[in-house]
């Protein structure tokens, strides 16, 4: 469905069209082009020659010549015209965009099929030539049809503009429209049309787009999203002198219903949480999802005083709390997954907006350190507790790698007085700050993920210690050493086989090492942790539940798990002669242990008054400062031979340490 204008003005089109698409027209079509405008040029050169006509600037091959010619000159020439124009007429057929030619006067002497598509144009309504063609053009199709036609008539009333724009239809549809001057000798002879479906291609760009600033599982903005908005707020807040919130979540105890029930269940938890949120804000905050389980709200600034604000903020944080501390049913299971908050209000001096992410998170993490399913708002103090933190980190890995970290002992003794054992425990030779105690860096090595390292090494200390004791003065008595346990390092996989391996490696004897449990490492997956103590209980391995009384403190798994001992935790012991509670706690925990055959040992012991109260109570070892601090092996060893010095001087016979 085809009628031309001049060959020269098509072929401009064409180029022009070429350079738009994303897909070039093949070069040998533009070649061919060029070759049949030539021969065009070429043939109105021949026909003014032959006919002695004035000059043909362009001829109207529709019409027949004014002079007959004789066929035999003709013929040839007017056969290899015609093949070039149908070549030419089967390019603009083919083409995937709509294609639109005008003359001088805006009437239609080119169009394709695709154009009449696109226009929704049915058989013959569009005539070439016809000065009313734009009527048959079903512009209501166009979200802004009015606007269009309006365009269209300014365009056709100037030859000489262009425009490039984009058409939405009320369909979905999206065509980039093209039109500019049809020039031939660089005079304008008519006008080009283009219609270019871009659909595909835009909601390609808007699927990147989306993907790059919101997150897949929740649909809520990412990181990268969140950071922008909170950019554009800070400087709101700093030209209208105003106040934002910015609320950092984090669900306690998500992990545990994760491994438990599986990512499905946890995935759907997450989505849950990301309606309720959305369910808790206004149209002009914004919810985000970091990652994981970590949320972020972002409050539009408001006027007012800081105090005001931070009221206004408590508010709207306390509401979210108490929304998703309410019970989530997924799956055929009801679960609780409570929120740890921390906030941050800015502007603060000149902070960047990821220093307003790092001040809530701070928050945040003071939130879990003090309970959790709770709010803090943050203080310049838990920034600097963050920093000091970020160098122990530095400094924890660089004395890994120095060998700063040291094994001590401190013995455990019977109501007599005599050394029955030592538990083992680290101390930290800093270049700086001297020697620094657990309390100082073992939650930063839990944190980093070290901790199962530290422990491993401590673990073999004591087997290789074991073995001396057992080899060099088996006349001392049975010693037995006590390890602390870390829940990272108790549940790994293959933690059972590779205490055994240790076991065999250093000729230790397993009945003399003692493995010190957590009471929470004992609640999650108890059939776990019970394989696993029953396995290396068949080699003589000892357990102990370190600080009883204050974790989650059950008489179910007592009965059921394998123990040995139990370990009455210093808070206690130093609150016995104060606290008349504490006394009955105490005695309690003697007589359950008792009961159930169980070992004692009181930790913390500091004054004679607690030990005799304790043994008269009925606590059978005991261990602390007033018997000894902790030492190195070396005072271990010291420690040892003379106290079999002096038990072997009050019953007249040689000590097995003496030599030492």
């Amino acid at each position: 469905m085809v009628g031309f204008g001049p060959s020269h003005g098509v072929l401009d089109s064409l180029r022009e069209v070429d350079s738009i698409d994303d897909s070039p027209l093949d070069s040998d079509i533009l070649s061919e082009f060029e070759r049949l405008s030539q021969r065009i040029s070429e043939l109105a050169r021949l026909a003014h020659q032959k006919l002695g006509q004035h000059s043909i600037d362009h001829p109207d091959l529709s019409q027949p010549a004014i002079t007959p010619v004789p066929e035999q000159n003709v013929q040839p020439e007017t056969e290899h015209l015609t093949r070039h124009i149908q070549m030419l007429e089967a390019v603009i057929e083919s083409s995937s965009d709509g294609i639109l030619v005008l003359d001088e006067k805006s009437r239609p002497v080119l169009h394709n099929q695709c154009f009449l598509d696109v226009w929704g144009i049915f058989g013959n309504s569009l005539i070439n030539g016809d000065e009313c063609w734009m009527g048959t053009l079903a512009t209501s199709l166009l979200e802004e049809d009015d606007q269009f036609i309006q365009r269209m008539s300014l365009l056709l009333d100037s030859p000489e503009s262009e425009i490039k724009e984009r058409l939405r239809f009320t369909d979905g549809r999206l065509f980039e429209f093209i039109s500019q001057p049809l020039r031939v000798a660089g005079k304008v002879m008519g006008r080009t049309l283009s219609f270019r479906d871009v659909t595909e291609q835009q909601r390609a760009r808007e699927l990147v787009e989306y993907q790059a600033t919101y997150d897949a599982l929740t649909d809520l903005p990412n990181r990268r999203l969140l950071l922008d908005r909170l950019n554009q707020m800070l400087a709101r807040c700093r030209r209208h002198d105003r106040i934002g919130a910015l609320l950092f979540l984090d669900l306690d105890n998500f992990k545990t219903i994760n491994d438990t029930l599986g990512h499905p269940v946890g995935d759907a938890l997450l989505r849950k949480v990301a309606g309720r949120l959305n369910f808790c804000l206004r149209s002009e905050d914004t919810a985000a999802r970091l990652g994981g389980d970590e949320f972020v709200l972002l409050l539009a600034e408001s006027a007012g005083s800081y105090q005001d604000i931070s009221e206004q903020t408590e508010t709207v944080a306390k509401k979210v709390l108490d929304t998703l501390s309410e019970p989530y049913q997924i799956q055929g299971h009801r679960l609780y997954s409570t929120p740890s908050i921390g906030v941050a209000l800015f502007p603060v001096a000149d902070e960047s907006a990821d220093d307003v992410l790092m001040h809530a998170d701070s928050a945040m993490y003071r939130a879990k350190s003090e309970g959790r399913n709770t709010i803090r708002f943050f203080l310049p103090s838990m920034q600097q507790e963050s920093e000091q933190q970020l160098q122990i980190q530095g400094d924890l890995r660089r004395a890994l790698e120095r060998d700063e970290l040291d094994v001590y002992w401190q013995p455990q003794l019977d109501g007599a007085g005599n050394t029955i054992g030592a538990e083992a425990l680290l101390r930290w030779r800093h270049p700086t700050r001297g020697v620094v105690m657990p309390a100082e860096f073992i939650r930063v090595a839990e944190e980093m993920g070290i901790i199962s390292s530290l422990g491993d090494m401590v673990l073999r200390e004591a087997c290789a210690l074991l073995r001396k004791l057992g080899d060099e003065v088996p006349e001392a008595g049975p010693i037995y050493l006590s390890v602390n346990v870390s829940p990272q390092q108790f549940h790994q996989a293959d933690f059972a086989e590779h205490v055994t391996a240790l076991l065999e490696e250093t000729g230790a004897n397993p009945s003399r090492l003692t493995l010190e449990l957590t009471e929470n490492m004992l609640v999650s997956s108890l059939d776990n942790v019970m394989a696993k103590m029953i396995e290396l209980k068949r080699l003589g391995v000892r357990f102990s539940i370190d600080d009883f009384g204050t974790g989650y403190s059950s008489l179910a798994y007592l009965k059921r798990l394998p123990l040995d001992e139990i370990k009455i935790d210093h808070s206690f012991v130093c609150d016995l002669l104060k606290d008349p509670d504490t006394v009955s706690i105490v005695e309690a925990i003697i007589t359950m242990a008792s009961k159930l055959g169980l070992s004692v040992v009181a930790e913390g012991v500091e004054t004679r008054k607690e030990f005799l109260f304790l043994k008269r109570k009925g606590c059978m070892f005991f261990q602390g400062h007033l018997f000894s601090k902790a030492m190195s092996e070396a005072d271990l060893w010291e420690f040892l031979a003379m106290e079999s010095i002096q038990v072997s001087a009050e019953n007249g016979l040689q000590s097995a340490f003496d030599g030492f």
